[in-house]
């Protein structure tokens, strides 16, 4: 057996059978994957798995996520790709308007961002907005030297452990001690899992939650955290009701990724933001998904709202679904007195 096999091995071992990670799996309760079939031996299909990390969070004894990881790394055949290689970045960066359209003017380093591969690849105008969010709580940024991938993803499941361990503290180090703050829950997980110490973006608004700026004009949005946000849900929340917003949605869950069960879960996602505006996320994947979705709600990272309620709309213009802020319909709910139902989301 190799390296992956014998960990899988090891893993599934440890398992007491106690099915505890099945009903927090937000794909199981859509038809998919079933992580306690997998752990016991049940099943081997892993392709419906979001790998959004949840059983591991509920699981005492065993390590289910790792598992999926790694099934998912032999189902694929995947490998470090030659875009980290030539990046640090898991994935190809897009020739995005942003990159020269918006100045990034570092100014200090009270903190620094890790701004995550989703965000520096796909949508970069996020870090942009990031940054514009430490100042606004009256702090000095810098982004991360040498910042790149936190080594999450499946295709960096053929290097040992000490060689991913020792590539992430090498990064963190570059930070000299200073906060670093994570844009994305699964680069959170990645760092605190290596024992490297971090504050997620929704966190750290948190904790300046006397120093945010406030909307002079009232409006509902609604909130998906997203997967590895989920547990700062609450913290989610009062930092937009600090802002002057008014939370809406019963229901949470999870965006589906890019399994055959996103457009279910998408569709759910949307029906239970209804009563809101807008949707705010804390999740650089979600975002995508949601500004992707064909005749779906607006979509703002929370940094971005953060930026707005201290004036700068400069990333706007970069969304697929428009913002406007100077609509007056756009403030209005997009399904007025919708109820949402059970959610099939997840629930914490």
């Amino acid at each position: 057996m190799g390296m992956i096999e014998d960990e899988i091995a090891r893993l599934m071992q440890k398992c007491i059978s106690c099915g505890k990670c099945t009903p927090y799996c937000p794909a199981n309760k859509y038809g998919g994957v079933d992580p306690h079939e997998i752990m016991i031996g049940g099943e081997t299909d892993v392709s419906t798995c979001i790998l959004c990390g949840t059983c591991s969070q509920v699981c005492r004894r065993s390590d289910p996520f790792t598992v999926m990881r790694d099934l998912k790394a032999l189902a694929n055949d995947l490998h470090v790709s030659q875009a980290y290689k030539d990046t640090g970045y898991a994935m190809p960066m897009v020739d995005h308007p942003s990159r020269s359209e918006l100045k990034m003017e570092w100014d200090g380093d009270d903190v620094c961002i890790m701004p995550g591969c989703v965000v520096e690849c796909k949508v970069p105008y996020l870090e942009y907005a990031a940054l514009t969010a430490v100042k606004t709580v009256g702090k000095t940024c810098s982004e991360l030297e040498g910042s790149g991938c936190c080594l999450r993803p499946p295709q960096f499941r053929e290097m040992m452990e000490t060689e991913r361990h020792a590539d992430i503290l090498s990064m963190v180090a570059n930070g000299h001690g200073k906060e670093i703050i994570t844009l994305c829950g699964g680069c959170t997980d990645a760092l605190n899992a290596h024992g490297q110490k971090n504050t997620n973006m929704v966190e750290f608004l948190y904790n300046n939650i006397d120093k945010l700026p406030k909307f002079e004009k009232h409006f509902k949005v609604a909130l998906e955290p997203g997967c590895s946000c989920m547990p700062l849900k609450k913290e989610m929340i009062a930092v937009v009701e600090a802002l002057g917003c008014e939370f809406v949605n019963n229901g949470m869950g999870c965006c589906g990724k890019d399994t055959t069960l996103s457009e279910s879960m998408m569709k759910d996602r949307e029906k239970e933001c209804g009563n809101g505006c807008m949707i705010i996320v804390a999740c650089p994947k979600c975002f995508t998904k949601y500004d992707a979705q064909p005749g779906g709600m607006p979509v703002l990272f929370l940094s971005e709202l953060v930026a707005w309620a201290a004036g700068h709309t400069e990333t706007f213009k970069y969304h697929n679904i428009p913002i406007e802020p100077d609509n007056e319909d756009f403030f209005k709910p997009r399904f007025e007195g919708f109820i949402p139902k059970e959610s099939k989301g997840m629930r914490w």
